[in-house]
């Protein structure tokens, strides 16, 4: 009887091995786009932010909409 051998997937927590450039370069750009959301995210608040606070009738609440702003942001961030 010849002995075969079967080519099986991998079991889950075992590495088939190194990445290969293409899986490197799908992965850093999902994790730069991410970072170009976030960072187009900011600039955009910052930007309105003068605008936002005069819609709450003063800069008292500057720091109250920084931080409701940040707890969203975090909250929403996987």
């Amino acid at each position: 009887m010849a002995k075969s051998r079967d080519k099986s997937a991998p079991k889950p927590g075992q590495s088939s091995g190194p990445l290969t450039h293409k899986e490197i370069m799908i992965v850093l750009s999902g994790l730069m786009t991410g970072m170009l959301l976030a960072a187009l995210d900011q600039t955009i608040v910052s930007t309105a932010l003068k605008n936002i606070v005069e819609d709450f009738n003063g800069l008292n609440h500057y720091t109250w909409v920084v931080t409701a702003y940040l707890l969203t942001s975090t909250a929403s961030t996987p």
